[in-house]
């Protein structure tokens, strides 16, 4: 390959900023003799190196097409039927395997098998042949139709990748066209997200593809993950990595003007329905069942039987994202007690970030809430403005309501079953966190409220729920090292913890790989001085 790059940017005096039109260049100079420094000292082998281009390009869709472990290398006598399929390649076949044998040219041979000189030329190569037969002879939707079982196939990556760099080289209309096509298709689960998947880092790799069509993958995406029914079976894999293409396209979820909140009338915040009948934790009568799921026995803090009734209130969507908490350090100037709170990208949950710093952001968005005329008008903002309803952590009490979706009892958000590809733990094998919103959102549209991050609560822990409709159990004024709970589990959990009634404690001044917040906005006071935590640097 080092070879091929000298050649290259001999014959051009630079290399091609784009790969296939680096292959592109590759292959041509390959099928001559010389290689000069200017083009009209080039020597042609013959008069046939274009045609041996057409029947490498052949050769090397139909050896693909064999898939991983048969498509590197080709018999004689196969690769002679091959391309005896054309009429206008048989005379040649002999000619062509004579280049090959002589000088190496794109193949080389030994005893009698070929293969090409570098797996990248013949992803190139098949890349080519569909543009220049598939498409020549039905257009964009003859490549999607050739490219249909194939989308979620690895081996078929980086020729879909070529494909779309050799129409941006050659025809950017066209690109883009086949982009957006190709966002657009696949019949299975896998094969919709990998369509996208494909469509969006080729958009993003190609300088001129355009905000347009960048935009249209995002949606594209988004309104995929956003299809439960239709991605059920989709792998947590694949979720994350679509997932992390969407800050990079420009997230369409969140609205960059108005602080990265969400962009509905409402900023993100869900209405949660007063629960009358709401009981926390695992009911006794339930822990048997509970301990067979789990694989133990249910923690005795978990156990409660007595009704805790829940009243109305709004929650977010989202967990506090990276963009979100940016924005918030840049409105009051301050900075973070951990820089790599910071480094992940934009869309996915903001982590190692205390108790404190929780609170102060919860201070910061009521204050924007009630002032900022930029948010003025929102549903949100009236409530605030209003003067009885207030931004802060949610309760213990409020994160399981809200977390259970409407199922009372059962185990996890989904059901009673364990699903590494409904949230992001650690049997999801992801390995970190994932943009907020990869995974099939609960019965109330909430995301994330099983895995992803740890989430802060605004409440005190107890070794019981006897005291937990208790106010002063939700006074923030009150023990400020006491320990406090967290909920839901994380990436680095396991499905033990990614449960709806588990329940953990952390003291305020822990921060963590895996520890972040949502907030709620509460018609109630939850002390005498609820946004008493302080903006300044005293965080």
């Amino acid at each position: 390959m080092v070879r091929l790059l000298l050649i290259v940017h001999v014959n051009n005096r630079r290399l091609p900023d784009e790969r296939a039109d680096l292959f592109d260049k590759a292959i041509n100079a390959l099928l001559q003799v010389d290689y000069g420094r200017e083009e009209g000292d080039i020597r042609e082998l013959s008069t046939d190196w274009k045609p041996f281009r057409d029947m490498a390009q052949h050769l090397a869709f139909h050896m693909h097409g064999q898939g991983r472990d048969q498509g590197r290398e080709i018999e004689e006598r196969e690769l002679k039927a091959a391309l005896g399929q054309e009429a206008d390649f048989e005379p040649r076949i002999d000619a062509f395997l004579q280049s090959a044998r002589q000088r190496g040219s794109v193949l080389e041979e030994r005893t009698g098998v070929y293969r090409f000189i570098h797996l990248a030329l013949q992803e190139f190569l098949a890349a080519r042949y569909l543009r220049e037969v598939t498409m020549g002879a039905g257009g964009h939707p003859a490549i999607v139709k050739r490219l249909e079982d194939r989308l979620d196939d690895p081996w078929w990556r980086k020729p879909i990748l070529l494909l779309s760099g050799y129409l941006g080289a050659n025809a950017a209309r066209s690109a883009r066209e086949f982009l957006a096509a190709l966002a657009r298709a696949g019949e299975t689960p896998d094969a919709r997200i990998a369509a996208a998947e494909l469509a969006s880092i080729a958009a993003l790799e190609w300088r001129e593809s355009g905000e347009a069509l960048k935009a249209e993958c995002a949606a594209r995406i988004i309104a995929l993950l956003g299809d439960a029914s239709a991605l059920s079976g989709c792998r947590a894999s694949q979720r994350a990595r679509v997932g992390e293409l969407v800050a990079r396209l420009g997230d369409p979820r969140f609205d960059p003007a108005r602080f990265h909140l969400p962009g509905d009338d409402l900023l993100g915040f869900v209405p949660i329905p007063a629960d009358p009948e709401f009981r926390i934790g695992t009911r006794q009568s339930d822990g048997q069942r509970v301990a067979q799921i789990i694989g133990y026995g249910v923690p005795v803090h978990e156990f409660n039987d007595a009704p805790t009734p829940t009243p109305a209130f709004y929650i977010a969507r989202y967990p506090v994202t990276v963009a979100q908490f940016r924005a918030f350090l840049a409105a009051t100037r301050t900075e973070p007690r951990d820089p790599t709170a910071l480094r992940d990208p934009d869309s996915r949950p903001v982590r190692y970030i205390e108790w404190r710093e929780a609170m102060a952001y919860c201070r910061w968005l009521h204050q924007t809430l009630a002032g900022a005329s930029v948010l003025a008008g929102s549903e949100a903002a009236l409530l605030v403005r209003g003067g009885s309803w207030q931004v802060s952590l949610p309760s213990e009490l409020e994160w399981e309501v809200a977390a259970r979706g409407g199922r009372r009892d059962s185990v996890y958000p989904w059901g009673d079953t364990p699903d590494a590809n409904s949230a992001n733990y650690a049997d999801s094998r992801i390995l970190d966190t994932s943009a907020v919103g990869c995974f099939p959102a609960n019965g109330f549209r909430l995301y994330d409220m099983i895995g992803n991050v740890w989430e802060w609560t605004r409440s005190p822990w107890m070794p019981d729920y006897s005291q937990v409709n208790d106010p002063r159990r939700e006074d923030l004024d009150a023990g400020g090292d006491q320990a406090l709970v967290v909920r839901g589990g994380s990436w680095s959990n396991v499905r033990d913890f990614a449960r709806c009634a588990y329940r953990y404690r952390n003291f305020p001044v822990d921060r963590f790989v895996n520890l972040g917040f949502r907030v709620v906005l509460r018609s109630a006071p939850v002390s005498s001085a609820p946004l008493s935590v302080p903006l300044d640097s005293e965080l």
